[in-house]
């Protein structure tokens, strides 16, 4: 088979981040006619799940006993009796026990394989309090370092004020050592570590972003701030992943997501290495997270030469495997009005949509222009555009993303209790109310929920949202915003179809209903009817995706 490849630069601050359109190679296959698909899937004897509580979040939020999988799909959902009659000779039955069961949750907003790569090699810091305990697990990969080799600790890492360059150079000034701070490339330098990255008291800046200084004029050691500027830099001092290494993350990473419960998940800020590498692992068949990506591109300017070049675009792909949006960035109001509103009829020229980071009013309200100005050249109605996060939302701006069909991406801002901040920009009232779901329902939007996932167990747990949601309670037990509680009912929803309708699978995923695929949990608790104090600890006894289970593993 010929396949057309076609090499599109795309360069940012100096970083290649070409050839993109070799994803499209990548993705060919998915539609192509020779058959070739995620390999995971075959087609199995019918199996009976029975005596169970099955909450279908169907349209009538229907519950049932039992149900039957044949392969990767639910060919029936009833009674216990029904179940057992549809059963072949060769059906396998499973007896719940009388347990709770709900289709797949899902993650709006994560972060899977940048997340996998600064929380998941290195020196281990997740979790660290103390600048002692942080420099005496250095020390310890420092001494037993080779020659040359740059020594590098995971994210994770709690306290403040963050260690210095000088309190790297204390453990050693020749080793290159660098402390990771986040997915954006925030992090620590030693002198080895800048001076491996070209970097000296005499540079002044670094792919375009400016060089932090001291008052003295040295190098501080912190990452320039811009994004992505850090992550060029981060290339250059860091090791580089083998395609192994890349597809050895995403397969470790998912599997965590699949002991949370997690079926789907939209992957988003991704580069181009990050979508081979999980083009790979479809290949290889071992998907066991259904993932919708987000193409990242920081420079606004380069959008008109990247998307023009793409034949295709958001939804492409399969059941495990597709195209989701552009997403995060551009960023308002990083990007200009101007610039943005541009980009935004770019996007709609091409038929892909936005999912950009909005964060507060101006971005908001930059974000409403520019879709509106392209609707104005062709409906985005139905094109399913999405804004990440919006903690602050008034009610007119809800029926601007109303009118233009807009779906909200939402996590659960606020629930850590850190408020200080946003009470200074916003007011104590607006701060409470951050993620307001019981508005943005009431404006009949279509919200879904998620993590931003961070690498942390008390957050990352797909039942922090669902229990935020319908408590309002924050971390340390505080109630705010009580006016903005949502049924129980209505949070599972927000976790599963209405996920589904985010990524145009409605039809074929979200619920427990004939025809759909098999992605299910049996639950510790009924999320329904636990006590509220017990949500947080509700985990899956077992996870299942397309009729398969996924964990325990097996």
């Amino acid at each position: 088979m010929t396949l057309l490849r076609l090499r599109i630069p795309l360069n940012v601050d100096g970083r290649s981040l070409s050839p993109l359109v070799c994803l499209i190679v990548c993705f060919f296959p998915l539609f192509s006619g020779i058959g070739f698909a995620q390999r995971n899937v075959t087609r199995t004897s019918d199996t009976i799940f029975f005596n169970g509580k099955v909450e279908t979040i169907d349209p009538s939020f229907t519950i049932q006993q039992a149900f039957a999988v044949e392969g990767d799909q639910f060919i029936a959902v009833g009674t216990n009796a029904k179940m057992r009659a549809l059963a072949d000779k060769n059906a396998r039955f499973v007896d719940l026990r009388g347990a709770a069961v709900i289709p797949g949750l899902t993650d709006n907003h994560d972060h899977v394989y940048d997340s996998a790569k600064i929380l998941s090699r290195g020196i281990d810091l997740v979790g660290v309090t103390s600048l002692d305990e942080m420099l005496s697990r250095i020390r310890k990969g420092v001494s037993g370092a080779d020659p040359g080799k740059t020594i590098f600790t995971t994210a994770g890492w709690r306290f403040q004020p963050a260690p210095t360059r000088r309190d790297l150079d204390r453990i050693s000034s020749e080793i290159p050592i660098v402390v990771l701070r986040g997915r954006r490339g925030g992090a620590i330098l030693n002198t080895a570590a800048l001076n491996l990255a070209g970097i000296t008291r005499d540079t002044q800046t670094f792919a375009g972003s400016k060089v932090p200084k001291d008052a003295d004029g040295e190098p501080t050691g912190m990452n320039p701030p811009d994004y992505p500027s850090g992550m060029v830099l981060l290339d250059k001092v860091l090791p580089k992943l083998t395609e192994e290494d890349e597809e050895n993350l995403i397969i470790q990473a998912q599997q965590k997501r699949n002991a949370l419960g997690l079926t789907s998940v939209r992957d988003l800020s991704l580069f181009p290495e990050a979508m081979r590498a999980y083009y790979r692992v479809w290949q290889k068949g071992k998907l066991t997270l259904r993932v919708s990506l987000g193409l990242d591109i920081p420079d606004a300017t380069n959008v008109q030469q990247i998307l023009g070049d793409w034949g295709i675009g958001p939804g492409f792909g399969d059941n495990w495997l597709r195209i989701d949006s552009l997403s995060e960035d551009p960023y308002p109001p990083v990007t200009s009005a101007k610039q943005f509103a541009t980009v935004a009829r770019i996007v709609n020229q091409y038929n892909w949509r936005l999912s950009p980071h909005v964060d507060s009013d101006e971005a908001l309200n930059i974000t409403l222009d520019a879709y509106e100005e392209a609707d104005r050249d062709k409906s985005i109605h139905d094109k399913r555009w999405l804004v990440e996060h919006i903690p602050f939302v008034t009610a007119s701006q809800m029926d601007r993303l109303a009118k233009l069909g807009v779906v909200v991406s939402a996590q659960y801002a606020a629930y850590a209790g850190n408020l200080e901040g946003a009470i200074r920009a916003v007011g104590k009232e607006r701060a409470e109310k951050q993620t307001p779901m019981r508005e943005l329902l009431d404006h009949h939007l279509i919200v879904c929920a998620g993590s931003d996932f961070v690498g942390a167990a008390e957050t990352d747990n797909p039942f922090v949202p669902f229990y935020f949601y319908v408590t309002r309670k924050t971390k340390d037990g505080r109630v705010i915003g009580p006016e903005e509680k949502i049924s129980r009912e209505e949070a599972l929803r927000v976790s599963t179809v209405n996920y589904a309708y985010a990524t145009f699978e409605e039809k074929i995923k979200g619920s427990i209903e004939p025809g759909k695929l098999a992605d299910f949990l049996i639950l510790s608790d009924d999320p329904l009817t636990v006590p509220e104090d017990r949500i947080l600890s509700i985990h899956p006894v077992a996870t299942y995706v397309g009729g398969r289970k996924v964990f325990p593993i097996q």
